[in-house]
């Protein structure tokens, strides 16, 4: 161990004993406990000193230790129904990993869209977009990787040597557009990536407030295909290239289908099980409506979906479900946790006031425009998200801008909403998010290479959703 690790692990366990032995400084103490406890639990987040989710466990032991609330009152926060929408959500995404129905839905789209370059590119774009709207970023982008890799390989094979220097500009296209459209493509659904998931519930546990499933998606779908449309014209006009696609293409696409196999039962119950958790997800108004009351909710939905996977058999002989006990380990159990953690660190800092006394001294403030600070708090989002992890970020700051827009007399979706968007668009750095990271382990591309791109997709991130993405909110979410 490193001298700069012991420090990050020892000095927020030494404040806190020096503060129990000396006494607290001035003030209110359970303020001073509260802010020493989110440093403790941010620099661990930071530094990844502890898996994130054991980080996030802290709240359970050092809140009642320090008197400040009863277990009773910060176990709740890690039962929050907003949590139980990602976990169904998390079923689903291991059911179509499991049955490589993701697999089969990228090749089936790039065996339509693979008949040129461009085409090939727009294919992937599509593919790894929809499947991040309901699996996780990761995981999508691990999925795809190996796919574009025998794309190139297959070209590199069947191209001229005189057309290989262009194929290596598509190549640093193709793989930067699959990391990008696994980022942008998580806002589209309130469980696509877990930012989302930590400002649906900030603004369930702070206001009791709700968006429905189909309302987030009419707003963030429209900023996502424009995004996902400048962010191939951008890529192309950096990194031109214009590659002969070779006859035998489709033939090469069309073998790996075959090679997995016939859509067979565990598929076909999949997809039945997802389309009915989606079609309830979009037709839940209308649905309340014909009914004459409301006993639909999104997280009821989306674990009943969940329950649905373990419990339909796909083989009547053995009765075999899609989803095992097995598959239970595979669940992210650490995001869960980490949502758990975040909202119990919220809690703590409302109950002891530290976010009305945040919220009062904004109010003091005086902002040239709501606008602009909206859009100030998205750009602040965007940037740090670079260089820490977009969850930890969220769950530290979104109650923070939610309780400085009220103070401001604003409507707190509308504030948080736009940063919660922007902690997905982090595209400059490997190390900004997993997708990044795993492109650039292929070593087809360079730093240099993600920044010159990435830094300009930043900014034109922001403008989208500061324009379009804000327009929206303000008349599809009351």
């Amino acid at each position: 161990m490193n001298f700069k690790k012991t420090i990050v692990i020892f000095l927020p366990i030494v404040l806190l004993l020096m503060t129990v032995v000396i006494g607290m400084p001035q003030g209110d103490r359970n303020a001073y406990l509260c802010l020493l406890l989110m440093g403790w639990m941010v620099v661990w987040w930071i530094f990844e000193v502890l898996p994130l989710g054991i980080t996030a466990l802290i709240p359970l032991c050092y809140l009642p230790l320090m008197q400040i609330m009863p277990i009773k009152q910060v176990s709740p926060f890690y039962a929050n129904p907003v949590i139980y929408l990602f976990l169904g959500g998390f079923m689903i995404a291991r059911a179509l990993e499991k049955t490589k129905l993701d697999e089969r839905i990228a090749l089936k789209i790039l065996s339509v869209t693979g008949r040129s370059d461009l085409g090939i590119i727009t294919g992937f774009i599509i593919s790894t977009a929809f499947l991040s709207m309901w699996i996780s970023n990761t995981a999508t982008t691990v999925m795809m990787v190996p796919i574009a890799l025998s794309v190139i390989h297959f070209l590199k094979q069947n191209l001229p040597a005189d057309a290989h220097r262009t194929l290596q500009s598509m190549t640093v296209v193709l793989f930067l557009a699959i990391a990008y459209s696994a980022n942008i493509g998580g806002i589209m659904t309130p469980i696509g990536t877990p930012p989302n998931v930590v400002f649906m519930g900030y603004l369930d546990e702070l206001y009791t407030r709700k968006i429905d499933f189909w309302k987030w998606s009419v707003v963030t779908t429209p900023v996502a295909i424009v995004l996902l449309a400048i962010m191939l014209y951008v890529l192309r006009r950096i990194y031109r290239f214009a590659v002969p696609i070779p006859p035998n293409f489709k033939d090469f696409i069309e073998e790996r289908i075959q090679a997995l196999g016939r859509i067979d039962s565990s598929q076909k119950v999949t997809v039945a099980v997802f389309l009915l958790a989606a079609s309830l997800w979009i037709s839940k108004g209308l649905i309340h409506y014909l009914a004459g009351s409301e006993f639909l909710n999104d997280t009821s939905i989306a674990i009943l979906a969940g329950i649905l996977l373990f419990l339909v058999p796909t083989n009547f002989q053995e009765l075999t479900p899609v989803l095992d006990r097995k598959d239970i380990a595979q669940l992210p159990w650490n995001i869960v946790l980490l949502f758990g953690g975040g909202m119990a660190l919220a809690g703590a800092l409302k109950e002891v006031g530290l976010i009305q006394m945040i919220t009062e001294y904004f109010t003091t403030l005086d902002f040239v425009s709501p606008y602009w600070l909206i859009a100030a708090l998205a750009a602040i989002a965007l940037f740090l998200t670079e260089v820490m992890s977009n969850v930890a970020l969220c769950v530290v700051a979104l109650p923070m801008i939610m309780k400085l827009g009220e103070a401001q007399g604003l409507d707190p979706v509308i504030v948080a909403m736009p940063a919660a968007l922007c902690a997905s668009f982090a595209f400059s750095m490997p190390i900004s998010t997993p997708p990044n990271a795993i492109v650039f382990g292929t070593h087809t591309i360079t730093v240099k290479q993600m920044l010159k791109a990435g830094i300009l997709l930043n900014f034109i991130a922001l403008a989208i959703v500061m324009t379009l993405g804000f327009s929206l909110m303000k008349v599809m979410i009351d």
